[in-house]
């Protein structure tokens, strides 16, 4: 058991994760190391906030900074008071310490009728916990009588800003207005500050079940310390197709954790009782009426393809908007009748664009050129694709009409899974590519993403976005690596299609 330690100061952040759940609170108030860090991706979005807040600045100009001073939190209050006092007008990470409750403003601007308050997002939508977020300053602004405050506003990103040549504050940002939210919110939120004190000055941590608070708004990083080790496994409830997750942690709380002891299969829909079919039988359920429906769709050649992208909060190319995805990269594989077997590297064409150009033109150029002028377009989960291909024909209007028709042609790969023609009990509840191929083709390491360094398009995307700080020889080595992720991928679905055709 930790023994009883002080009060500690409560953040903003630490507040935020306090309200998701107040166990996450506790352990992370006591330094309980983390069992699930934040990731790669999160502290991507992390470093696209910092950019984001940078540039909010501009709105304001002519602003004061209050440096942070680690945890010298009285300080940045007295700093930011004698800023206040001496008639500063515009203030960027204004610093209160109300209470035990420390907050970090992103940017004050002085009105004739008061401070407006804003709160900076790198989001192109105001959630629900931004306001929570807001709110919570606009609370503790309140308790300070030196300030006298007007609007409180959360700042996000304005999808249709289209960057040219320079970003345009006024243009980049939307603002929306959530003083009337934040004012309804005073009782409320008082009670939290109050609980959490309690909860931080208690010995043994709260009891908490899990539920849909452990990944929602933000996964947790305690997740393994509560979650039931056996999850994942082919047999437990939490891998059970699309059901709910509620309905899950019923199952669970009532003692139900895996497939051995569902009794009642009763409410279950057509896929999920195959996943129950599939475990008990351990052979794969087939319904060889979806698949041949399936391949009777297709027509030769069939061109395997496949996207990578990246997305930036901040556009850095002319005509690139917030988060849009950018396809910097395909890999083609092209079979030309039915029955022929390809090799890895046979029928074969790939784009990897330059990392320090817009590689929308010449990604769309290639395609044009590469792709069959017949037969099926196929790829997994292709909406993905066809959304890439309609902004590619938005950005490149005099090649839109030859772009738009390829998406006329696609043919979805993941239709006769998802659709009941096969269930794997190795699936675990997933028709990702990732889940597919392995269990269709376990014995073949050529077919293995584990053989490679880049193995999912999130960690492809930030490779390629990260060429810019590498050497030579490490670009070289990188671009390589994005080649073969994105190459397995194109060649995966056509062994899979082999498989299916196999059945039949």
């Amino acid at each position: 058991m930790i023994q009883k330690k002080q009060l500690k100061i409560i953040s903003k952040s630490s507040y935020i994760l306090g309200q998701q759940c107040q166990k996450a609170f506790w352990l992370k108030n006591n330094q309980v190391p983390e069992t699930n860090p934040k990731d790669e991706a999160a502290e991507e979005r992390l470093s696209a906030g910092d950019e984001v807040g940078e540039i909010s600045k501009m709105l304001f100009p002519g602003g004061e900074e209050i440096p942070f001073l680690g945890g010298k939190y009285e300080e940045m209050h007295d700093i930011t008071m004698e800023k206040i006092s001496s008639g500063v007008e515009q203030l960027y990470e204004a610093s209160f310490l109300v209470d035990g409750v420390f907050i970090r403003v992103d940017l004050m601007n002085k009105t004739k009728d008061g401070w407006d308050i804003y709160e900076v997002k790198a989001s192109s939508s105001v959630k629900d916990y931004h306001k929570d977020d807001a709110s919570l300053q606009w609370h503790i602004l309140k308790k300070i009588p030196e300030i006298k405050l007007h609007k409180l506003k959360v700042v996000v990103l304005d999808n249709r800003f289209e960057k040219s040549s320079k970003i345009i504050p006024e243009d980049f940002f939307k603002k929306e207005d959530v003083t009337e939210i934040a004012n309804e919110k005073e009782t409320e939120i008082e009670q939290e500050i109050s609980n959490l004190k309690i909860t931080s000055s208690q010995n043994d941590e709260p009891k908490i079940k899990i539920g849909s608070h452990c990944k929602k708004p933000h996964s947790c990083t305690y997740l393994d310390k509560c979650w039931p080790e056996n999850r994942d496994k082919v047999n437990s409830v939490f891998t059970l197709y699309r059901l709910n997750m509620n309905k899950k942690l019923d199952l669970y709380e009532n003692g139900i954790d895996t497939f051995e002891k569902i009794q009642d299969e009763s409410s279950f829909n057509k896929i999920q009782k195959k996943q129950l079919q599939a475990y008990r039988t351990k052979k794969p359920v087939i319904d060889k009426k979806i698949i041949s429906e399936f391949i009777n769709k297709v027509q030769y050649p069939i061109s395997y393809f496949d996207f990578e992208t990246f997305s930036d909060a901040v556009p850095v190319f002319d005509g690139q908007k917030p988060h849009v995805q950018i396809p910097f990269q395909y890999s083609l594989h092209i079979q030309n009748f039915a029955g022929e077997k390809l090799k890895i590297d046979e029928n074969h064409h790939e784009f990897l664009g330059h990392h320090e150009q817009d590689p929308r033109r010449l990604i769309a150029e290639s395609m044009i050129k590469n792709l069959p002028s017949s037969g099926t377009i196929m790829a997994y989960n292709d909406s993905f694709e066809k959304t890439c291909i309609r902004l590619l024909a938005e950005h490149c209007p005099d090649l839109a009409e030859q772009l738009l028709s390829f998406n006329e042609r696609f043919l979805d790969l993941i239709i006769p899974f998802r659709g009941g023609g096969y269930y794997d009990l190795n699936f675990k509840g997933s028709f990702s590519i990732k889940s597919v191929l392995p269990a269709l083709c376990p014995e073949n390491k050529e077919l293995s993403y584990e053989n490679l360094e880049i193995k999912e398009g999130g960690s492809a995307s930030r490779t390629y976005k990260n060429l810019q700080f590498l050497s030579e020889e490490e670009i070289r080595n990188k671009r390589n690596n994005l080649l073969r992720y994105c190459r397995l991928d194109t060649y995966a679905m056509h062994a899979i299609f082999a498989k299916l055709l196999a059945v039949i």
